[in-house]
């Protein structure tokens, strides 16, 4: 008896051993799991700061630069010609509050919207001239930090100086465009949709710690985040604080509730905003408690292994071992895969940050071609237009210029329906009008324009087209202009002496054409690239052909709207080869 009691005492310690020993390990489980879904989390939400923040820059920067080029390459121009522009440029892009034009007595003479313009506001008269004096007098764009607009909300006003050059005399002082951007608008586009069917709120600071945006709270905005802060929220605090200084990170705090007092874990995460000279903040604050509910199914589990594991401890069945193996595994194998989808979804937001930073550059990159695109012509016409108002030309010279200015006036306008168009297709706004086409008077109209070319450069052109080739569904102009920048870049990229084709057959019921040159060829690493936007083979401002890169963007968006395809075949050295097709006509 004496043995067996010995016995019982032995399996009881045995058995309190093991259940501590599955408690410990239970509870070590736990907190590994809450720390590793915790971090990859916290970085998620990192990744998705960085993004907000990134598209704000991209966006803001590219109003600046609009109307930097605008006062740049328009700045000999009356203010009539210059203010002229407001409206094409408001309603072409999107962003702008209102534009306007303040003369250089720093009164108010024009602005479009026309009701969100205070024609005759004198800034000096309302003592609000700091901003407008800082741009006169440094000739450099200044930011203002954003401030109340008239009709309610923020916006952050763009001052943009106007000189011009005056030769010997030096620089005479026309005035400043004024735009604003109405914070409302950034926020929409970029904040808002952060938080769509999800827990949580986003908001933005300026680095005096004002708030500009808070999807919590709208009556905040405009409010200092500091002044807000009780005494006992010393984490938010210091969370505000790094913000001010520029600083990137995430971090935990407890957020106050409710009168009775409650208080709400926090998972913080922000990333610096850095446009010109002004400095933001975007943070995105969601519950801890979302973190529980990712991992929620493993600790269910967990607690289910758990309890199975004492009962057959306490029951003294031999299956222990077996059934807290297998438990084990597939709690590492839950835990594997959450922290795979959380790595992965990472993965796919790192990849959406460097398409932004990619983005980012070709718009730099654009902007840069498109200036250098300007200048030339324009420089071409004044230089032409100063030569006619010599008075003692002769009529031929005359005649030259003229024909100078001309031609740089036929480029420019191409240069600017290239972007119009493009706009237009990237917002879906071409309209497109089908009807019957045969494409025998298409492709004539369409060598016709490139010919003279041709033979100056003596390249010959050759058409093969079958006699009974079937009619297709198509917009007559559009696809005319489809078949006219395919043998424009094939002039363009075709040494004298070589040859350009164009061939359409007939191909499972669609029609396909095919615009053939013996040409420079394109390498293979930039064949699959050829059709984006801006993108050039070679993007250098020196390249010998010249061109901004659109057209190819634009014969695609054009083909696509047709329901065809367009690609490109090509062998570096022998040449290359566009092939569309489109759909035949059917009665």
């Amino acid at each position: 008896m004496k043995d067996k009691s010995n016995n019982k005492v032995i399996i009881l310690v045995v058995c309190l051993i093991l259940i501590c020993i599955v408690a410990f390990l239970g509870f070590k489980t736990h907190r590994e799991v809450e720390e590793i879904v915790q971090e990859q989390y916290s970085k998620q939400q990192l990744l998705l700061a960085r993004q907000a923040a990134l598209g704000i820059e991209a966006f803001a920067d590219e109003r600046v630069t609009i109307i930097e080029i605008l006062a740049r390459d328009r700045s000999a121009d009356s203010i009539t010609n210059i203010t002229r522009c407001f409206k094409t440029i408001y309603e072409e892009t999107s962003g702008f509050y209102s534009i306007e034009f303040i003369n250089a007595s720093g009164v108010v003479v024009y602005g479009y919207p026309e009701h969100r313009a205070p024609i005759g506001y004198d800034l000096y008269a309302a003592n609000r001239s700091d901003a407008f004096d800082s741009a006169r007098d440094s000739r450099k764009t200044e930011i203002s930090s954003p401030t109340p607009l008239f009709e309610g909300g923020l916006g952050s006003f763009i001052w943009v100086p106007v000189y011009e050059d005056e030769g010997d005399e030096g620089e005479n002082f026309r005035g400043v465009i004024l735009a604003i951007i109405q914070m409302s608008t950034i926020t929409d586009r970029f904040l808002e949709p952060i938080m769509q069917d999800k827990t949580g709120y986003v908001y933005m600071i300026d680095h005096k710690g004002k708030s500009l945006y808070d999807g919590a709270r709208s009556e905040v905005i405009g409010k200092n985040y500091i002044k807000m802060l009780g005494e006992n929220q010393s984490e938010w605090r210091d969370i505000i604080e790094k913000q001010m200084n520029g600083s990137e990170g995430t971090a935990v705090y407890h957020k106050e509730g409710d009168e009775s007092g409650s208080e709400s874990e926090q998972i913080v995460a922000y990333a610096p905003v850095r446009w010109r000279d002004q400095l933001w903040s975007v943070a995105i604050s969601v519950p801890a408690s979302e973190v529980d509910q990712l991992i929620q199914s493993v600790y269910t589990k967990q607690m289910a292994f758990s309890g199975i594991v004492i009962a057959l401890i306490l029951g003294g069945s031999l299956g222990l071992i077996v059934m807290f193996s297998r438990w084990n595994k597939t709690l590492e194998a839950e835990v594997a895969s959450k922290t795979g989808e959380l790595i992965q979804s990472n993965k796919e937001l790192a990849l959406a940050n460097e398409r932004l930073k990619e983005l980012d550059k070709l718009k730099s990159d654009f902007v840069s071609m498109v200036s250098h695109e300007l200048r030339t012509p324009l420089a071409a016409m004044r230089t032409s237009a100063q030569v006619l108002e010599v008075a003692d030309i002769d009529t031929e010279t005359k005649k030259e210029m003229l024909d100078i200015i001309l031609r740089n006036i036929d480029r420019l306008t191409n240069l600017v329906n290239d972007l119009l168009d493009l706009s237009r297709i990237e917002s879906g706004r071409m309209e497109l009008k089908f009807e019957r086409v045969s494409l025998d008077s298409v492709i004539a109209d369409s060598i016709e324009s490139v010919r003279q070319t041709a033979i100056e450069k003596g390249i010959a052109l050759n058409i093969e087209l079958p006699k009974d080739l079937a009619p297709v569904k198509a917009d007559r102009e559009k696809l005319t202009q489809v078949i006219i920048n395919l043998l424009n870049n094939a002039v363009k990229f075709t040494p004298g002496g070589g040859e350009i084709s164009i061939k359409a057959s007939e191909l499972n019921g669609q029609v396909e054409v095919r615009v053939s040159d013996t040409g420079i060829g394109i390498p293979p690493e930039d064949l699959n690239r050829v059709f984006d936007r801006f993108y050039q083979v070679d993007s250098t401002l020196t390249r010998e052909a010249g061109g901004t890169g659109l057209g190819l963007a634009i014969c695609k968006g054009i083909i696509e709207a047709h329901n065809g395809e367009i690609w490109a075949e090509s062998e570096p050295g022998k040449g290359s080869t566009f092939i569309f097709t489109l759909e035949k006509w059917s009665d």
